[in-house]
């Protein structure tokens, strides 16, 4: 039996046997509230058996670091045996296994002869297979490009699905990925595609109006190196557009060549961007997700069409999906995030959604995201 976090979006440091079929490890943090994320293999040798995990904080973040990471918790546990498509809660399989301590979080699984499971905080999607994907979608007929080469010389996939009506498009851009742990968001940004090259009808409608931009992913290194919420060059890149209507440029590779693109060519009517979080502490109703408005939209669109376009959606957010069902209210979006430089620059509607990992497979992220866009775009004429 062994248990390890070498490879793609692995992560977890530390792995000792404590005892026969009990280990234990702490996870890689970067700055708190960005050290909840941990996702290990669990390989058994010809026997198998129950093996106990105990994920412990990164000691090297300090009391900030501990409090940041149990804070999280409780939040179920998952776990997937090979097919990165389809991850299931532990306790669905063993109910009643994980413990939330002061100290650490534990759960047990049980691995059967010459298996292996991989155990994480939430579902995954690495690199890898987001490449394959972005592959199928080009079949269905998506344009698949690069925006990009990210820190370490990665591809940084980014689909194009054009407008199918004759009326001018609403441009549409559809963005996740910043924070690499927050697997949730690119898998929203991939249900979208999936939905608009299907044969449902709202589909169709909304693709006769819309040329819709995608790039699911724009921390790809983030995302292999397992990282919680920061590119490789240490940047927080939710929080890196600071002055960039003023020519400000942001430090992250990868969020130049965002900046770039959209502030000298797509200039977006839309921009829809995903994040995720995890736990239920203190939040109020499943499937606790969130989002984040603007708190005096008047200071940044001018237009008063605009204005009212912008309450339209926001609202939406409000009442057409769960995004108020943690805090029961809106996070509030500020000067150095995206979204701020693009209404300010552009006039771009900027909805932000979170989605809570807690309560989201692969195929409810998928279709959360679906289902966000479906409600935003209802909401504008």
């Amino acid at each position: 039996m062994r248990v390890t976090s070498d490879f793609e979006c692995g992560n977890g440091k530390s792995i000792r046997r404590v005892a026969p079929g009990h280990w234990s490890l702490e996870e890689v943090g970067e700055k708190a509230p960005y050290c909840k994320y941990f996702c290990v293999k669990v390989e058994a040798g010809d026997d198998g058996g129950p093996v106990r995990l105990d994920i412990y904080p990164d000691p090297d973040l300090g009391e900030e670091g501990r409090v940041g990471m149990l804070a999280h918790y409780p939040a179920p546990l998952w776990f997937c045996e090979g097919d990165y498509d389809h991850w299931v809660r532990l306790t669905h399989r063993w109910p009643g296994v994980e413990r939330y301590g002061p100290e650490c979080v534990s759960t047990r699984v049980v691995v059967p002869p010459s298996g292996a499971l991989t155990v994480a905080s939430n579902v995954v999607l690495p690199y890898t297979r987001l490449v394959a994907w972005a592959a199928r979608m080009a079949e269905r007929g998506a344009a698949v490009d690069s925006l990009g080469k990210s820190h370490e010389g990665r591809d940084i996939p980014r689909l194009h699905l054009p407008a199918t009506g004759r009326g001018k498009p609403i441009k549409a851009l559809l963005l996740s990925g910043q924070h690499p742990s927050e697997h949730c968001g690119p898998l929203a940004v991939c249900g979208i595609a999936e939905f608009l090259l299907s044969a449902h009808p709202e589909a169709r409608a909304i693709r006769e109006r819309c040329d819709a931009w995608l790039v699911p992913m724009i921390n790809p290194d983030g995302n292999v190196h397992g990282r919680n919420g920061w590119t490789l060059e240490g940047v927080n890149q939710c929080t890196d557009f600071a002055g960039v209507c003023d020519g400000a440029a942001p430090k992250a590779v990868e969020d130049r060549l965002l900046w770039d693109w959209l502030s000298e060519e797509l200039r977006p009517d839309l921009s829809l961007h995903f994040h995720g979080y995890l736990g239920t502490h203190n939040f109020a109703d499943p499937p606790c997700d969130g989002c984040y408005v603007f708190e005096r939209p008047e200071r940044l669109y001018s237009s008063p069409e605009r204005l009212e376009q912008y309450r339209a959606i926001r609202d939406a957010l409000y009442w057409d999906t769960p995004g108020l069902s943690a805090r029961s209210r809106p996070g509030t979006l500020s000067p150095d995030m995206l979204e701020w430089g693009l209404a300010a620059r552009f006039g771009t509607l900027v909805p932000f959604y979170e989605i809570n990992h807690a309560f989201h497979g692969v195929q409810a992220a998928r279709r959360k995201g679906a289902d966000v866009f479906r409600a935003l775009m209802r909401a504008l004429p």
